[in-house]
């Protein structure tokens, strides 16, 4: 989980950068559907044994921390788009635009 500070200096509660890789080949494999929630990536991760590159486990993920990583990673000359995007009703994240 990366900790990442808003503007009040408060830490924000962010999914692992590794782990949200790991997703993006899933969804490119089809292992994970297009327009994904909490629960489909928990299941991806129970199914496919999902560890990070030490062979220790990611720490839990939440709605929180996939939105925070949505709206908070910055947009820079390498990315040029948002990583993560998040449905309206906050309940499903993608890859690609809604």
């Amino acid at each position: 989980m990366n900790n990442n500070n808003n503007q009040t200096g408060t830490p924000v509660r962010m999914c692992d950068t590794d782990l949200i890789d790991e997703m993006k080949l899933a969804v490119d494999a089809e292992n994970l559907p297009v327009k994904f929630s909490t629960t489909d990536v928990f299941q991806w991760m129970k199914d496919f044994h999902i560890q990070r590159p030490d062979g220790t486990d990611y720490p839990s993920i939440s709605r929180e921390s996939l939105a925070n990583y949505s709206k908070n990673t910055p947009i820079t000359k390498k990315r040029k788009q948002k990583v993560l995007y998040t449905s309206p009703d906050g309940k499903k994240f993608s890859f690609y635009p809604f």
